[in-house]
């Protein structure tokens, strides 16, 4: 049997638009992403379970894990022996967390380390953003590519390989906050600004740019004083009960930047310190989740998609 889990990712990473995320781990240890086991069988048969799989459509042929599996014996290893495909479905649909990136991502990381097909970095990340495209609209790899390689990633088609690892700072603390409602990816898009100003487009770039320098430099206190989105989050805050008030209220208790992580309505703050964190995260607790929502404080994951043992 093989048996993979991939994490959670928080996709834009506020200054990076479609292009930068980060590849999360609570401090707990709580595997916070989805899990995937793959073994032998005499046919192809599917299973789904864990805390959202009721969440997910009933028959195996409208699964993301499931059509994985279709598509890469159909593409990728004919002559793989039947299996039987069992997702663990951790995440939430819709939480703005990467959820459908871990399933997909799990899955093809299974699929190609029982099969032994050795399929390089890049041809996987393609594979995994066809899927991806599936449920957002488009192929988008700020989710796939932290999810897959973990740590902080620049990603995008034109990137070598696609992907470049940026460093990050140890001491950063991620509070995440799903608030307990979801928010379709497909809507999250709908109210995005379909063109930029001359102005706005330059200033983006500018950011985007200086940003990924200055991690690449370590420099990480002047990175963090560019964290802004002004294309996406002004759209989407209206979305988002609550966000407001985060926004204004928690940099007051020591977070350094507060945003939605990717499409939302799951936001992250950044904090320099686990104390800074533990703050945000009660005021999140009893300010921001609903019975069904959830806080960890969290760093940001080196490993990525990585194969677990049974039980973890």
């Amino acid at each position: 049997m093989k048996r993979f889990f991939a994490p959670a990712s928080i996709g834009n990473f506020c200054v990076g638009f479609d292009s930068l995320g980060a590849a999360i781990a609570p401090l707990d240890g709580t595997l916070l992403g989805d899990v995937v086991s793959v073994e032998a069988a005499e046919q192809d048969s599917f299973a789904c379970i864990g805390p959202y799989a009721a969440k997910l459509p009933a028959q195996a042929e409208e699964n993301l894990a499931y059509q994985c599996l279709v598509h890469f014996r159909e593409h990728v290893a004919a002559n793989m022996p039947g299996v039987k495909l069992t997702l663990e479905k951790r995440l939430p649909i819709g939480s703005g967390l990467g959820s459908s990136a871990c399933s997909v991502v799990a899955t093809f990381a299974a699929l190609n380390a029982f099969a032994q097909t050795q399929l390089s970095q890049t041809q996987m990340i393609e594979l995994m953003a066809d899927f991806e495209g599936k449920v957002s609209g488009a192929r988008h790899y700020d989710n796939i590519t932290p999810c897959y390689l973990g740590g902080l990633q620049l990603t995008a088609e034109l990137v070598p390989d696609r992907a470049l690892s940026l460093p990050s700072d140890d001491n950063w603390r991620l509070v995440v906050a799903y608030p307990g409602f979801a928010l379709n990816t497909a809507a999250a898009r709908a109210v995005l600004p379909h063109q930029l100003a001359t102005h706005d487009a330059v200033e983006f770039a500018q950011r985007l740019s200086t940003f990924t320098l200055l991690m690449a430099q370590q420099q990480f206190d002047k990175a963090v004083t560019l964290m802004k989105d002004e294309i996406a989050e002004p759209a989407r805050a209206p979305l988002i009960k609550g966000f407001a008030e985060a926004r204004q209220s928690l940099p007051e208790l020591g977070a350094l930047n507060v945003s939605i992580s990717g499409a939302g309505p799951t936001l992250f703050a950044l904090c320099a310190s686990e104390e800074d964190a533990q703050r945000c995260q009660l005021w999140l607790q009893q300010n921001y989740l609903n019975e069904q929502g959830f806080s960890h404080i969290c760093r940001i994951d080196p490993q990525g998609t990585r194969e677990i043992k049974e039980g973890e």
